[in-house]
């Protein structure tokens, strides 16, 4: 399990009801020891050597715990991960180069998948295990599946549903009893980290995931990446002040509403974190 910076901080709520979640799946996570950041936002952009070297240290000590998967909870991550991954599995040479060069934990040998948590309950657990653990289903609970850029894109990279209208995740949501709603917006960009630099734009592209959230009839929209969370969550006053509409409408992550449906308590589920309100919905 790779937790990434964000674990215990913005997201400190999606990783403790992953937590939950993975409990009542009977599903051991063994963090990677001594694991760093992954480069995600902006070592790809600086150099090649630092945003491979940086996801394939992680992928060496990984190896070293002799687990055949690594599951990812952060969207970026997962994509640094990934992509790294892909990259050095087609040029062997590359991955002994920044080995022996960067890397002093061990050489790596390519026998650790790397999948989305998403992916992973989708794939591994499997849609009749998640159904057989729910005890209060979703009952009436209509959502609107926003799966963002990076869990589906690019395919070549991912491998893993439609990067155009993936549905793993609505059917999670249906496995639980919630209903899914038509979601046009879906893999729509949100604006990503933009949110620091340029906060226009990202007033711009979530307004615009919200407002057809909205319109699908959804009462609340259903992530599992913490950046897409954040700025649909903690911009949507400010895209209510610019638009002059009002949206209301929760911003939850996967894991929280599989925990709810799995039994847990409205307490566990951390939602005073959030910016906009639960009881909305």
């Amino acid at each position: 399990y790779f937790p990434g910076c964000v674990a215990h901080c913005t997201s400190e709520e999606f990783v403790h009801t992953l937590k939950l979640v993975m409990k009542s799946l009977d599903v051991e996570m063994e963090e990677i020891p001594d694991w760093n950041c992954c480069g995600a936002t902006s070592a790809h952009v600086m150099t090649e050597t630092l945003a491979l070297a940086l996801p394939l240290r992680n992928l060496v000590l990984a190896e070293k715990l002799g687990s055949k998967t690594m599951g990812i909870a952060c969207a970026s991550c997962y994509s640094r991960m990934k992509t790294t991954k892909v990259q050095v599995d087609a040029d062997p040479e590359l991955a002994k180069k920044i080995n022996s060069t960067i890397i002093q934990e061990g050489n790596y040998q390519g026998t650790v998948d790397v999948k989305s948590m998403l992916q992973y309950c989708y794939e591994d657990i499997g849609l009749e295990t998640i159904k057989n653990k729910v005890t209060k289903p979703l009952n009436g609970l209509k959502v609107a599946c926003y799966y963002g850029c990076l869990l589906t894109r690019p395919k070549a990279i991912t491998q893993f549903d439609s990067p155009e209208y993936p549905m793993s995740m609505d059917r999670i949501m249906e496995a639980l009893g919630a209903e899914t709603m038509e979601f046009d917006y879906k893999t729509e960009c949100c604006g990503a980290s933009f949110s620091i630099s340029d906060t226009e734009i990202i007033l711009s592209l979530s307004g615009k995931i919200l407002e057809v959230a909205k319109e699908s009839g959804a009462h609340l929209i259903v992530v599992a990446c913490p950046l897409c969370q954040s700025n649909l969550d903690m911009r949507q006053p400010d895209i209510e002040k610019t638009t002059g509409k009002k949206y209301d409408i929760p911003i939850l992550y996967l894991t929280q509403l599989m925990a709810l449906a799995f039994g847990y308590p409205a307490a566990d589920m951390r939602f005073n974190k959030h910016i906009v309100g639960v009881e909305n919905a």
